[in-house]
């Protein structure tokens, strides 16, 4: 058992940032690693659900509910708001106090009514309740008898699982700095949607609500972007939209998350240097845009005996970075190569604001 540790820690280098004197830190990985898989420039999902928030005093009136298939899930969950730096927490909904209505007030047939203990068992500790619609030949009025305060905020969902009229989206992943149109597809089969069937809403990593419209395909902003990178987690686009199927009025919503990058490192030539015993050094310059730590992955490769390149070991290194600097990338190898000696499969990462970047 020590001699199989010892053998794994003879094929890791490690090197502490008090140890180094460049302050960085030093893995060599046990085996060589592929190459990183091509980053994603765009997302494409699906959706058969819609949500959209009401008030209590909405619920109280009656809010419109489109269902038009027999499967369907409608939750209710009470949404705490925030006034005057407090925060108020609504009522939980009574079961007993909901119903459904249609455009004559006559009252619908309401199935499978979930109470919130059986939601929490199901994974929804929101204080959700949940019911599905027994008619959806018509419109549908869902209301509350119950004593709501106005002012309260509920999430109401609405889920058709396997329905056929889903909404496509296909959008932009990565967005460049300063960059204040995203390509955003909006389809639902050969249906395309015009600017005004599209409601959009943009969110910041903090939460901040940021204007932007639909406009022929694209989501455009008002203003460029500030965060930069996912360290807080991304901007987030939502789409709602409203159509007619066969007569029926369908909506779907839909949350399309990209990340605000920009190239905060470049690199310049590498340069590898046979230290002997096996051993090779290369030295990295590099320059970055925003003071962080940034990191740099790379494979050493050689010839081999027919002239072959082959690779022979991966090394990563991070270090703090504020304008110009440099990686020093020790490779400790076991498999015999000639010269020339290059890297390849070189990955650059700004760890501060969690950027990848291929090298050059």
């Amino acid at each position: 058992m020590i001699n199989k540790l010892t053998t794994i820690a003879a094929a890791i280098v490690l090197v502490s940032t008090a140890a180094n004197a460049n302050e960085q830190t030093v893995y060599q990985f046990p085996q060589v690693q592929p190459a990183s898989s091509a980053q994603l420039e765009t997302l494409e999902k699906e959706s058969v659900e819609y949500w959209q928030k009401v008030s209590g005093k909405e619920l109280k009136r009656g809010v419109p509910v489109f269902v038009n298939q027999a499967d369907n899930f409608i939750r209710i969950a009470p949404k705490a708001r925030f006034d005057s730096g407090e925060v108020f927490k609504p009522h939980g909904l009574q079961l007993d106090k909901l119903s459904v209505r249609d455009d004559s007030f006559r009252q619908m047939p309401m199935q499978a009514m979930v109470a919130r203990e059986q939601m929490e068992n199901a994974g929804f500790s929101d204080g959700s309740v949940g019911l599905k619609l027994g008619q959806v030949n018509g419109k549908a009025m869902l209301r509350t008898s119950q004593a709501l305060n106005d002012d309260d905020t509920y999430l109401l969902h609405v889920i058709e699982k396997g329905s056929s009229n889903a909404l496509h989206a296909k959008s932009q992943f990565k967005v460049k700095d300063q960059q204040q149109r995203v390509a955003m597809q909006l389809s639902m089969g050969k249906k395309r949607f015009k600017d005004n069937d599209v409601k959009l809403t943009l969110s910041s990593p903090d939460g901040e609500k940021l204007d932007v419209r639909y406009e022929n395909g694209e989501a455009v902003f008002n203003y460029p972007l500030d965060t930069l990178g996912a360290i807080n987690g991304y901007y987030e686009l939502e789409a709602s939209v409203d159509t007619k199927v066969n007569g029926q009025t369908v909506k779907r919503s839909i949350k399309m998350p990209f990340v605000h990058s920009s190239q905060t490192i470049s690199m310049d030539k590498a340069k590898v240097t046979a230290l002997g015993n096996n051993k090779y050094q290369a030295k990295v310059p590099v320059q970055v845009t925003d003071s962080g730590r940034y990191a740099i992955r790379a494979t050493l490769t050689g010839k081999g005996n027919k002239g072959e390149r082959i690779k022979l070991a991966t090394v990563e290194v991070a270090k703090q970075i504020d304008s110009y600097g440099s990686f020093t990338m020790p490779f400790a190898v076991t498999q015999a190569a000639k010269a020339p000696y290059e890297l390849v499969d070189i990955e650059l990462t700004d760890q501060t604001r969690m950027l990848k970047f291929a090298g050059e």
